[in-house]
């Protein structure tokens, strides 16, 4: 059995599971603008979308670790036992990160963590951006052209998961006002606006992701 194979299985899979889970969110965050359910409708699909979001942050998580595995055992960059090490340390602290902060929602804690996570997204895509660049534009690491495009759009998708978590924020602040003072106009134009502008930057992560998986699979160039 070929190495690149399981690891390609395995790459497949999070990205299956990643996109899947995500639509999940997707719609939820959809119904929960809608002014003619009741508060308790809409606070328990939220409730649900975030339970569903542990899913793909986790996939998204495992995918540089074995995005790692993927590209060593296709011969298309050589990865030195180092970066393995680093690669897997980043993906499952990420992840304990995540668990953790799911487990302290609301507090400082968490909102530390949070910030955290913001910054490890900002630090990976910022890395995936420049040795995209470094290997289209210059003499990078990495020799295939499609390959080296794959990897700067596969950082601007952690762009667009930074640009998801900003403008999803205030929703939070009039979505519980519901709760306490009853829906109204000015409170239903901040949430839905703030609903849109968060799957603008959904959609704008999807297209990316599935650019990315055409370079991956296809190889044009």
């Amino acid at each position: 059995m070929e190495v690149s194979l399981v690891w390609g299985y395995v790459h497949i899979l999070l990205f299956v599971f990643w996109l899947g889970a995500d639509v999940g969110v997707f719609l939820s965050a959809v119904y929960a603008k809608k002014s003619d359910l009741s508060f308790e409708t809409r606070a328990a699909i939220m409730k649900l979308g975030m339970i569903i979001d542990f899913l793909p942050r986790i996939c998204f998580a495992l995918i540089f670790p074995v995005g790692l595995h993927l590209a060593d055992s296709l011969g298309l960059y050589d990865v030195p036992s180092w970066l393995f090490i680093s690669g897997w340390a980043i993906g499952l602290g990420w992840i304990a990160m995540v668990l953790v902060i799911g487990k302290n929602e609301g507090t400082p804690m968490s909102e530390k963590l949070m910030m955290a996570q913001f910054g490890l997204e900002g630090a990976l895509g910022t890395f995936y951006v420049a040795i995209g660049l470094w290997s289209l534009f210059g003499d990078g690491p990495l020799q295939e052209g499609w390959f080296g495009l794959k990897i700067l759009l596969f950082g601007c998708v952690f762009y667009c998961a930074m640009a998801i978590d900003i403008c999803f924020r205030p929703f939070i602040k009039p979505f519980m006002e519901l709760a306490e003072h009853g829906s109204s106009p000015e409170r239903e134009a901040i949430i839905t606006k703030t609903i849109n502008n968060t799957l603008v930057a959904v959609l704008t992560m999807y297209a990316l992701i599935a650019i990315v998986a055409f370079l991956g699979k296809v190889k044009p160039f």
